[in-house]
């Protein structure tokens, strides 16, 4: 029912294409966009659509059959140029809908989409301004007043609103709206379950990664859901899988473990997948033994590295005897480690044995490898910003080396690349026998390795090397 005095608005949600579908997170995961779900849940006296263009590229054709009078982008780093040129079709099809940027990137870099196809950039979470941005252009009064946005006046200059420093209540945020990527469901994965859906219980992180820019976009704030609020969302999820998103979802030991009481409680039968560190494994072993008890199957652990060296390097402020104590305690259990490591581009390869040697030894069967990358709102991206090779997004992917290489790039690529090789199938047989993954999985496993494990495809789009690179991409880039 809409509010008395208040205008009906189609509100169209845009979920971008990974650029290269052939290596990298896309073989691994292709997670709902729940994102996009929250933020057409703070609009609900509105009609809004999510369109998928991962699964479903045919932006034209939702533009003429739903016919939206605003669009919103979000964007990560890599999707930059994606996001761009989406806009840029929308106002192509109708220069009356309004177009906004939002996400990740557009919060930290804002600049890189004061372009006249943008009409406003949302800066930060969506609940602090994304219904008061609607209801204005709804209302088709001025912008001025709607706070955490960058809009295009009439003379094409962007002009900063004032920024609040509300923080988000997530027990007051209404669920995510799945309907709309109900069509989509099935599609959504993690690992091998599929379909899979993400929950998304708290926000923030208090630690300062070099890597990350978690803690710069939530301004250094952490919130979480109640556990109440948590077992709110997961009684209306539909699969029989959840991941849950959060950068550290063990990191409230009481909030966690009354979570895993409220769901044998209430007989809710699932698997789950989530996100941890180790230290927070570590401190807490019998915790991580109630969650398996309850379904806990898979974890993706934030390893980094295979000695203290590369830990102290990136600030992650954990050390390798906690990161073993982590995968015992997980590998005891019977959990899946999804191990995610960084890779410098100032290795030799002697480093690259040394984490291959390490993977080996810990028996990690599932491996997530990424080049260090100064991402934009990092403090890596501050300090070695005059380092940069390229200022092409499409190459900050955390699969290409956008800083300078102490190997020849070949050589650096050919290693990097190698780290995915795996002939030991002994860790996969052992998962089949306990019933954590099939044959099938195994094929399905060995397809994306190989995938992975091919360095030509890194080359291709190499900032010295590559051979696909686009010069008009290039010009766009931030200088």
């Amino acid at each position: 029912m809409i509010c008395a005095g208040k205008k009906f608005m189609r509100i169209l949600l845009v979920q971008p294409d990974y650029l290269d579908k052939n290596i990298g997170f896309r073989l691994l995961a292709l997670p709902e966009p729940l994102h996009l779900e929250m933020v057409a849940a703070a609009v609900p006296d509105h009609d809004v659509r999510i369109l998928d263009m991962r699964l479903d590229g045919n932006l034209d054709a939702t533009l003429r059959k739903f016919r939206p009078e605003m669009v919103a982008v979000t964007a990560l780093t890599p999707e930059v140029y994606a996001v761009q040129n989406i806009l840029q079709q929308v106002k192509a099809f109708s220069s009356e809908i309004f177009t906004v940027a939002g996400g990740h990137h557009a919060t930290l870099l804002p600049e890189d989409f004061f372009i006249p196809q943008v009409d406003a950039i949302a800066i930060g979470e969506a609940e602090l301004m994304f219904e008061d941005l609607v209801q204005a252009v709804a209302d088709r009064r001025g912008l001025s007043d709607v706070p955490n946005i960058i809009r295009q006046d009439r003379n094409g200059q962007f002009v900063r609103n004032r920024l609040t420093k509300t923080k988000v209540d997530l027990d007051a945020v209404p669920l995510p709206r799945r309907d709309l990527t109900e069509a989509y469901r099935n599609e959504y994965f993690f690992l091998f379950d599929k379909p899979d859906t993400s929950v998304a219980t708290s926000r923030g992180c208090p630690y300062r990664c070099k890597f990350c820019s978690v803690h710069e976009f939530y301004h250094g704030r952490t919130s979480q859901m109640t556990a109440e609020r948590v077992l709110s969302e997961m009684s209306v999820v539909s699969t029989a899988h959840i991941t849950f998103v959060d950068d550290n979802f063990l990191m409230n030991y009481k909030r966690e473990n009354t979570i895993a009481d409220m769901i044998r409680s209430e007989g809710i039968k699932k698997t789950y997948s989530m996100e941890c560190r180790t230290d927070s494994i570590a401190r807490h072993p019998e915790l991580v033994e109630k969650w398996v008890d309850i379904g806990l199957y898979a974890v993706l652990l934030g390893l980094e590295g295979g000695c203290d060296k590369t830990l102290k390097g990136i600030n992650k402020s954990c050390s390798i005897d906690t990161n073993n104590q982590a995968i015992k305690i997980l590998q005891d259990n019977g959990v899946i480690i999804w191990g995610a490591f960084i890779v410098d581009p100032d290795w030799t390869e002697d480093d690259f044995k040394q984490l291959r040697d390490y993977v080996s030894e810990k028996e990690i069967t599932h491996t997530q490898f990424t080049i260090l990358t100064p991402l934009p709102g990092t403090s890596l991206y501050r300090s070695r910003f005059e380092d940069l090779l390229t200022h092409d997004y499409s190459c900050f992917d955390t699969l290409h080396a956008v800083l300078p290489t102490r190997l020849p790039r070949d050589v650096f690529y050919k290693n990097f690349a190698n780290l995915y090789r795996q002939s030991d199938i002994g860790p996969y047989y052992d998962l089949v026998q306990a019933g954590k993954m099939t044959i099938e999985d195994c094929k399905h496993g060995k397809i994306m390795l190989d995938a992975m494990a091919d360095w030509e495809r890194y080359i291709e789009k190499d900032p010295i090397l590559g051979t696909k690179n686009d010069a008009s991409v290039k010009s766009s880039a931030r200088p």
